[in-house]
């Protein structure tokens, strides 16, 4: 039986992370041994991890501040946040310095396999493994010239020697690989692999029933996502805003939770957009939420390939998204089955603007998508994903 270590950053709400629940849940167990380390004990899918069976889950860092964080006005809730500043200090400073010590002080194990299912800090650590008889994979989710956050790399150079030492380098779209090359300069050992989606999980959640009052108005256009920036909500309701303003009646539901959440809120609140928004907030099963609306949007800047997107697909949707990678490859180039549209404010503006406006245009889409939802087989999916590691 061969043995696989999955490293991830946490567990938190993300298409990759959601991507490896399905691909976790999926996978052969006759034929692996599989342990998941999560660098840091957090997220709200720890739980669903747990239950699966035939994986062993493990992590380095606990977290204190998970607890208190629901409740910003606990006693605790200072100190936690205190410590893990802390934490998160010592955290980056030993990933950009140490790498080697802090992968030797966390993996005991043996493994034949070593998957860094995620760019940056995650490759970097899985780079740095002390097993030179493993195979080495590393999975590239976005366009890493544009990802957030702290740079664990001192420069390129660093970088690109990071990412030489894995055996393959898997893309979830031809775009994102195309963007990897053209930083790195790496052209060997780059796949094309796009993500496992549980079409038959999303389609039976689908039509459980919306128990959450929402303002209901016209059509209802839905997104679902971090509420980042990356996933430029802050665009999406202006240009709701903009089309409300032109009697053009809808009702937006943006369906996640994140950081922008206040910003979102303030813009909301300033141009009286109350009965017309919902900002649904974190859910276990957004797929209903999809399912009851007319328009699925994808307002991002950035993707890789977006989960989001796929599973809108899955549903049959009529879809207006952002041209951002693995966007032509999930949709079409031929714009027949969904409408993509330039990555900005004002063309995401006219094309929402023409579905909510055209019947024909609506009812095109609506066939085209139907077979274009056809060709995302999760079975064929796990089977060229299991070829990966074994060969």
């Amino acid at each position: 039986m061969k043995k696989l270590l999955f490293v991830v950053h946490t567990l938190q709400v993300g298409g990759a992370e959601r991507v490896l629940i399905n691909l976790l849940k999926r996978i052969d167990k006759s034929k692996y041994d599989i342990t998941l380390l999560s660098v840091v004990n957090d997220g709200i899918y720890i739980d669903e991890i747990k239950k699966i069976e035939g994986v062993k889950y493990k992590y380095i860092f606990d977290t204190f501040f998970k607890k208190s964080r629901e409740d910003d006005k606990s006693k605790n809730h200072k100190i936690c946040k205190k410590i893990m500043g802390y934490i998160w200090k010592i955290y980056i400073l030993l990933m950009k310095y140490f790498p080697r010590m802090l992968y030797k002080n966390s993996v005991k194990e043996k493994y034949d396999v070593e998957i860094a299912f995620l760019e940056g800090k995650i490759a970097k650590i899985v780079s740095n493994s002390t097993n030179k008889d493993s195979k080495k994979i590393v999975w590239i989710h976005t366009d890493i010239n544009n990802v957030s956050g702290i740079n664990i790399f001192k420069n390129i150079e660093e970088e690109r020697e990071c990412y030489k030492k894995f055996d393959k380098i898997i893309c979830v779209s031809e775009e994102v690989k195309k963007r990897f090359s053209q930083k790195t300069g790496i052209k060997e050992n780059l796949y094309v692999q796009i993500n496992p989606i549980c079409s038959d999980e999303i389609i039976k959640k689908s039509v459980e029933p919306i128990t959450k009052e929402l303002n209901h108005n016209g059509r209802i256009v839905c997104s679902v996502g971090r509420l980042v920036k990356a996933k430029g909500y802050d665009r999406l309701l202006e240009v709701h805003n903009r089309l409300i303003k032109e009697g053009i009646i809808h009702t937006l539901w943006i369906i996640g939770e994140g950081q922008e959440r206040k910003k979102l809120e303030n813009y909301i609140t300033d141009n009286h957009l109350e009965d017309t928004v919902n900002l649904v907030g974190y859910s276990k099963n957004p797929f209903k939420y999809v399912k009851n609306a007319d328009i699925f949007v994808c307002s991002s800047r950035v993707e890789g390939l977006s989960s989001a997107v796929l599973e809108a697909t899955i549903l049959e949707k009529i879809i207006v998204s952002t041209n951002c990678p693995g966007t032509e490859e999930i949709l079409g180039s031929d714009g027949q089955a969904a409408m993509i549209v330039e990555n900005d404010t004002e063309a995401l503006y006219i094309g929402l603007k023409e579905i909510l406006t055209n019947p024909m245009l609506r009812d095109k889409y609506q066939k085209n998508i139907k077979q274009r939802s056809k060709l995302f087989n999760i079975d064929n999916v796990i089977k060229q994903i299991e070829n990966i590691f074994d060969e």
